[in-house]
């Protein structure tokens, strides 16, 4: 059964029940030596470069229209990077998510006058995200969407929009599946993936850093077979992962504090 596996059998282990799955700590891991945390899980390695077409180019110059574009996300809470008024990867993940919520589209496209004007009016009628209201999606009123072609995740409850994170999905050849799932329980601190344990390192990043420090996923709450969400290092505008949904550390955190077990979550989009 992929999912979370135990490590070193011929040691004795400390076992717990976590989420219907076995985790173990091996005795290695309770001298100090390289813990026994691990999960078969479609991690992928920790840096990649853009896909074949994906446009990761900054402009070469300022724009002004960019700069309040990237003010008024920041003010939202929607990631967009750098507020310089340079248009790239990281503006177009902020841009394709705001769209989204207006309801006027769901693409990376270049800033134009209608996300703009619609900008502006957002920023002059809601004060902050979780004012904006959310539709129901399939009948939820508290949910998670991973957009893939945005690269971003939606939290809303109660049919406002809580927090817009960023992401980083499956690259082609290994795409994170489009679906409805449930987000599983939080597996506290970082875990090292049986599938590409070389990425794995000891990290003080995260609040339950010191509960587990190796590994390459924070945090990590599946989502169906080795296809997990999680924190990491490396969460780049584009997708990234071999499947897993990626998020920031800092992030990951949050989720655990906010976001319940088994939240429903929708997958959607294709990346760009």
């Amino acid at each position: 059964m992929r999912g979370i596996t135990k490590v070193g059998a011929s040691v004795s282990a400390a076992v717990m029940m976590v989420s219907g799955f076995v985790t173990s700590t091996s005795a290695s891991a309770a001298s100090g030596d390289r813990p026994g945390r691990q999960l078969e899980a479609a991690v992928g390695p920790e840096t990649s470069p853009p896909p074949a077409g994906f446009d990761n180019r900054r402009a070469a110059s300022a724009d002004p229209k960019v700069k309040q574009a990237q003010e008024i996300l920041s003010g939202f809470g929607i990631p967009t990077g750098a507020v310089d008024g340079y248009w790239g990867p990281e503006t177009a993940r902020g841009v394709c998510a705001f769209r989204r919520i207006a309801g006027i589209g769901t693409s990376r496209d270049p800033l134009d006058t209608k996300t703009l004007n619609t900008l502006v009016s957002y920023d002059r009628k809601y004060r902050y995200l979780r004012d904006i209201p959310a539709a129901d999606y399939l009948g939820k009123h508290t949910y998670l969407v991973a957009q893939q072609t945005c690269q971003t995740i939606f939290y809303v409850e109660d049919n406002h929009y809580r927090r817009v994170f960023p992401t980083s999905t499956g690259v082609s050849g290994h795409r994170t599946p489009n679906g409805h799932y449930s987000l599983g329980s939080t597996l506290k601190g970082w875990y090292c993936s049986t599938l590409y344990p070389e990425g794995c390192r000891n990290h003080t990043e995260g609040f339950f850093a010191s509960v587990s420090p190796y590994g390459n996923m924070y945090n990590p709450r599946q989502v169906v077979g080795d296809i997990f969400v999680h924190g990491s290092m490396s969460v780049p505008a584009y997708p990234a992962s071999h499947g897993c949904v990626r998020l920031v550390v800092n992030d990951a955190d949050w989720m655990y504090w906010h976001i319940p077990n088994y939240t429903p979550l929708f997958i959607t989009g294709t990346p760009a």
